[in-house]
């Protein structure tokens, strides 16, 4: 026996909703949905309406851009090269001093001086100071950036 369902007709507010919810695929563009922090999503809001981005996809679009454009970069790079490594991180997240420690060790070819900076009561900023060779550099800096507490990693070139 075949089960049949009447339903009424949408009404004009049901069939905006529908049109809106059920979108022709935009051409050339993924959607994404992210897990942030909300801080972090309103800081990002905020700055990105300050230097005149329209929406919150433009500014995300640049951002990776940018992104992409340094890690390549970076990644490309070959032999010897001196620069410095900024780390940021919350000094309170369990173990993640001995662990930047016990990485910085691991690198002794590589790290010539660290500096320690306390920013805030739970925020401090590691300056590491490097001259190696580039695939060691990256090594290195994945490990730091891998490690739990660690809010934010730059590597930032000096042309030899």
């Amino acid at each position: 026996m075949a089960h049949m369902y009447l339903c009424p007709a949408p009404t004009p507010l049901a069939t905006l909703i529908l049109r809106d919810y059920i979108r022709k695929p935009m051409s050339g563009r993924t959607r994404v949905s992210l897990s942030i922090p909300k801080e972090l999503m309103k800081e990002f809001d905020n700055l990105s309406k300050s230097i005149g981005h329209p929406n919150r996809s433009k500014a995300v679009s640049e951002s990776m851009r940018e992104f992409l454009s340094t890690r390549k970069w970076d990644l490309a790079r070959k032999g010897e090269t001196p620069g410095v490594i900024l780390l940021t991180y919350d000094h309170h997240a369990r173990g993640v001093n001995r662990a930047l420690t016990e990485v910085q060790h691991d690198y002794p070819d590589v790290i010539t001086a660290t500096m320690h900076i306390h920013l805030s009561k739970h925020t401090c900023l590691e300056v590491i100071a490097f001259k190696g060779q580039a695939d060691r550099v990256r090594s290195l800096a994945r490990l730091l950036q891998s490690e739990k507490g660690v809010l934010d990693l730059k590597v930032v070139t000096s042309p030899v």
